[in-house]
């Protein structure tokens, strides 16, 4: 049950007030901790033309984004599903009139949200040294005698936690990754956790302070079809499923029955067994 609180929402709530939204940032680590629920939520809201950066690894979560059309510029170096292969909707959609892939690596992209937490127009990067990333890349660019990338700053970043309190505090079990810098470069931080009690420090270190948050709701196994640290493990067999669905060209029957239903719905389509296959399978 929601613990009620300033900061707490629904995802109906926030789905009606993502329609405007222009740059998303999603945050965890290729196929953990990443805010599948906000994703599915961003996609009911019919936003459009997003600019869309994450962790230096994304997934499942950009890929749909990216597939159903809604991104028109990304920074991400690297989108996979891990040991399944290679993201299919992203991988079509490379090349594809008005989807826009821009250059980066790690520190390019990382360059970018450090400048923006320290309110700074350059973050120097001084060991990029000279190779064909680097070269003309427009994301370079030169203040006074320094060389680096411009500052990252988003309109609104989604996270996962698994642990997190009204007040937005988190809790993370392990890494929490880039979620702190993507956290300082946004405008508005919305945060999805599997469980919310009344005092995050009570259950654990604290790793993201409240502060931060502007809005958490809480979503059990929000992050599935991927993991969520310590609480469950990602469903590999559904991210097979998804991939083959989409390179067999099955992606909008995919998204709507995956992604345009309530979560309540697609919890539901997944079934408690194997929701609880993968829990077991992070504790063991």
């Amino acid at each position: 049950m929601a613990v009620p609180g300033p900061k707490v929402t629904s995802l109906e709530a926030l789905e009606a007030s993502l329609g405007g939204v222009g740059s998303v940032a999603l945050g965890g680590m290729l196929l953990e901790n990443r805010p599948s629920a906000l994703v599915r939520a961003l996609l009911r809201s019919g936003a459009r033309g997003l600019f869309l950066t994450s962790a230096p690894a994304a997934s499942w979560d950009a890929d749909v984004l990216i597939g159903a059309g809604r991104v028109s510029r990304v920074r991400i170096p690297h989108i996979s599903l891990a040991g399944i292969g290679l993201a299919p909707a992203a991988r079509h959609a490379e090349g594809a009139a008005g989807v826009e892939y821009e250059a980066c690596d790690e520190a390019l992209l990382l360059g970018g949200f450090l400048a923006a937490n320290h309110r700074a127009p350059i973050q120097p990067l001084e060991h990029l040294g000279t190779n064909d990333l680097i070269d003309g890349n427009p994301l370079v660019t030169q203040v006074g005698g320094l060389r680096g990338v411009g500052a990252l700053t988003i309109d609104v970043a989604f996270l996962h936690a698994p642990v997190g309190d009204p007040a937005g505090n988190l809790v993370h079990a392990g890494s929490r990754w880039a979620d702190l810098l993507i956290a300082r470069a946004a405008r508005r931080v919305v945060v999805q956790v599997d469980r919310l009690v009344p005092r995050a420090e009570e259950v654990g270190a604290v790793s993201i302070p409240g502060y931060l948050v502007d809005e958490v709701v809480e979503v059990p196994f929000g992050a599935h079809p991927l993991g969520s640290v310590g609480g469950y493990v990602a469903d590999l067999e559904h991210l097979r499923r998804y991939a083959e669905q989409v390179r067999g060209g099955g992606f909008a029957d995919y998204l709507a029955e995956n992604c345009q239903v309530s979560h309540e719905e697609y919890l539901d389509r997944v079934s408690d067994a194997v929701l609880a296959g993968l829990a077991a399978e992070a504790r063991a």
